[in-house]
C-alpha cells in the first residue's frame, strides 16, 4: 500500500534534525537512525524533502540537501531543528482546536490530553501562568454555535458525495446569519483565513464564503455536479469579492520581492513601477494577517496605504525589536 501524504511528510521531516546534528552522516547511518531503508531515504531526500519549506517560500526558505559521495549535508533548515515554541495565545488556540474534536460536554481522548499536557509543560513559568489564566476564561456553552470541527467533517462528506448544503452564513455587518443553499466546490486558504468556494443556487457563478462566518450547516438530500472547467487552484489568486468588498492596500515592492509578488499575487492586483518596483493592491480581510505576510519580505516593501496598515506593520516590528533587545 502506498504511503499517505502525512506518513511521507512525517518520515521525511524526521530526517532533518538527524542530519542537522550529524552533518556529513552516511546514507546507511541515516537510514539506521531513521528506522528506514537506504533506498527509502534516498527517495525521500530527492523527491519530497526538497519541496518542504516555510512561507514566503523564497529559495532559501526551502530545505536544501547535498549528497557528496555517500555523505549527506543539509542547509536552510534551522526552523526544523526543534519543535515550534508556542506563546500563550497560540497554545490556547491549539487547546481549543483539540478540545473541539470531542463531542460537546465530553473530554477529548487520551492522546489529545497527553499532547496538551506536553505543550503546557514546555512553557516557561510566565507563559504557563498566562496560559492557565486564559484557559479558565474560555468555555463552550451548551447553547453555543455549532463547532467548527463538526461543520468541517460534514462539509467534507458533502463535498465527497456532491450534495447540496444549507449554510447559516453571516454576510453583512449586522451579525445576522442568513440561510443559503450552496453547491460546495472546495476550500482555499487566503490571507490567514479559510474560504469555501461555492455556488449559490440560482446564481450563475461561484464565490467565496469565509469559514469563520459560518454559524451552522445542514446537508440536503440533493446532488450537484462540479463544472469541468472549474480549477480550484485558480481561486487562490482571484480577488476576494463576496457579499462585500474589502478595502485594498497599496504596497510598493523592490528588489527580489518585486519579482516574487508579480509571480505570486492574484491576477490584476499588481502594477509595474517605472523604476522596476511593483505596486501590489491586496484586499484587506484582516490587517494583522496581511502585516505578517508583508513582514516576511524583509526590507523590500513599503506600505503606502492605508495608514492603519502602515502603523500595524510598525507596531509588529517594534514588538520584535523589543523582544530581541
Amino acid at each position: 500500500m502506498a504511503d499517505s501524504t502525512l506518513e511521507t511528510l512525517n518520515r521525511c521531516l524526521s530526517l532533518v534534525p538527524i542530519v542537522l546534528q550529524h552533518q556529513g552522516i552516511s546514507v546507511d547511518e541515516l537510514a539506521k537512525r531513521a528506522f528506514s531503508t537506504r533506498e527509502q531515504v534516498l527517495e525521500d531526500l530527492s523527491s519530497t524533502l526538497l519541496m518542504c519549506g516555510v512561507p514566503p517560500y523564497f529559495p532559501h526558505d526551502y530545505i536544501c540537501f547535498s549528497l557528496e559521495g555517500d555523505r549527506v549535508h543539509m542547509a536552510f533548515a534551522d526552523h526544523f531543528r526543534r519543535p515550534v515554541s508556542l506563546n500563550a495565545i497560540e497554545a490556547l488556540s491549539l487547546k481549543i482546536a483539540c478540545e473541539s474534536t470531542a463531542p460537546l460536554g465530553e473530554r477529548p481522548n487520551k492522546s489529545i490530553q497527553v499532547l496538551l499536557r506536553k505543550v503546557e509543560e514546555s512553557m516557561g513559568p510566565k507563559q504557563r501562568s498566562l496560559f492557565r489564566s486564559l484557559s479558565k476564561r474560555v468555555r463552550l456553552a451548551e447553547d453555543a454555535v455549532e463547532s467548527g470541527s463538526s461543520i468541517q467533517q460534514r462539509l467534507a462528506s458533502a463535498l465527497f458525495d456532491r450534495r447540496v448544503i444549507s449554510l447559516d452564513y453571516v454576510a453583512g455587518r449586522d451579525g445576522v446569519a442568513r440561510a443559503l443553499d450552496l453547491h460546495p466546490y472546495g476550500g482555499v486558504h487566503r490571507d490567514g483565513h479559510w474560504y469555501l468556494v461555492a455556488l449559490v443556487e440560482g446564481e450563475s457563478a461561484p464565490r467565496f464564503f469565509r469559514f469563520d462566518r459560518v454559524r451552522g450547516m445542514r446537508v440536503l438530500d440533493r446532488h450537484f455536479e462540479i463544472p469541468a472547467s472549474l480549477r480550484l487552484e485558480e481561486w487562490t489568486r482571484r480577488p476576494l469579492l463576496g457579499f462585500e468588498a474589502h478595502q485594498r492596500a497599496k504596497v510598493r515592492f523592490t528588489g527580489v520581492a518585486a519579482r516574487w509578488i508579480r509571480e505570486g499575487a492574484e491576477a490584476g492586483s499588481v502594477e509595474d513601477g517605472a523604476d522596476g518596483s511593483a505596486l501590489w493592491y491586496p484586499q484587506i480581510a484582516d490587517e494583522e494577517s496581511l502585516a505578517k505576510v508583508l513582514l516576511a519580505f524583509g526590507g523590500e516593501f513599503e506600505v503606502l496605504a492605508p495608514e492603519s496598515l502602515r502603523q500595524k506593520v510598525q507596531r509588529l516590528l517594534q514588538a520584535v525589536l523589543t523582544a530581541h533587545s
